[in-house]
């Protein structure tokens, strides 16, 4: 089978493709034939020696969909079942088969392809847990998000909006009608050196949540906005800690999807409330493209990688 891999930690350009033997599963463990392939900062993050612990060689791709082919014992899907899910830390999405943890599976959507079901997987996921596990966002409440036209941030207007929340994003004025139209109630521009102001103006008083894919200044100006006694949850970039006064709570962290998180995401696809926002998707031989891409920021929604021949 063809893999795209790295034999050291140094960056994108290290990465090569070739042919391996396809593996077998063991037992909890299901062979997919992936057909997609999600990227995110989390694939440049390890090719750069994030997680240096990992064996190498190593394939990149946290979030595939795909076929079911074989199953080790214990494993309750059947081959031939379409499913989705994560290969978060191991890797291994970036191939034309690869082996998952079953509990970390799910049913694919029927409303999605492919494609968008596995872009997906990692980035509604975390918007996920961000809004309902760590932010507890109740219907009337408030929520900001920053870099809303973003994988994370696209998927949390949309969670956020059905369940009942008043939604403000932050992003380029270029992409506001867009977030708007995802179910954003009111957008600012992080370029205006006054945004955190007219947001507070938005929202006497203060937001109830702070939803941040952004990090660096606008996390920390956005933290302005929240009310006192107020929630807010961190996707974890490398930043200093955030700083959190007035009784605000909150943490940094990385999404763990497993099957029940991906069955909530499938109950909103199915309900027509969360919508794919594959920005590219690009072929099997391109996927270096892909991860410098996902790299220079800045991308609006996923990128995609097509595996199938």
């Amino acid at each position: 089978m063809r893999v795209a891999f790295v034999e050291t930690f140094g960056g994108i350009d290290g990465l090569q493709t070739g042919e391996v033997p396809a593996p077998v599963p063991a037992a909890g463990q299901a062979l997919v034939r992936v057909h997609g392939a999600g990227v995110g900062p989390w694939d440049v993050g390890m090719l750069s020696g994030g997680f240096p612990e990992l064996p190498l060689p190593f394939v990149p791709g946290q979030e595939v969909a795909g076929i079911v082919e074989a199953v080790g014992e214990g494993v309750d899907f059947k081959p031939g079942t379409r499913v989705y899910g994560t290969l978060f830390p191991t890797g291994g999405g970036l191939a034309e088969q690869a082996i998952a943890d079953a509990a970390r599976l799910a049913p694919m959507p029927e409303a999605v392809d492919f494609v968008d079901a596995a872009g997906l997987v990692i980035a509604a996921g975390t918007a996920h847990e961000g809004l309902v596990d760590r932010g507890h966002l109740k219907p009337g409440q408030t929520v900001l998000v920053t870099a809303a036209s973003g994988g994370v941030g696209t998927a949390a207007v949309q969670i956020a909006a059905a369940l009942g929340a008043r939604v403000l994003g932050v992003a380029s004025a270029a992409n506001h009608d867009f977030v708007r139209s995802l179910g954003a109630d009111e957008m600012f521009d992080y370029h205006d050196t006054d945004w955190a102001q007219q947001v507070r103006e938005a929202a006497p008083g203060g937001v109830d949540l702070l939803m941040d894919c952004a990090g660096g200044q606008t996390r920390d100006a956005a933290i302005t906005a929240v009310r006192d006694g107020g929630r807010a949850s961190f996707i974890v970039i490398q930043d200093a800690a955030p700083r959190l006064e007035r009784g605000i709570t909150g943490d940094s962290f990385a999404a763990r999807v497993d099957r029940a998180r991906l069955e909530a995401l499938t109950r909103l696809i199915d309900a027509g409330s969360l919508k794919p926002n594959t920005a590219e998707v690009v072929q099997f031989d391109d996927v270096r493209k892909a991860l410098a891409q996902v790299a220079g920021g800045h991308t609006r929604g996923k990128i995609v990688v097509r595996i199938t021949r």
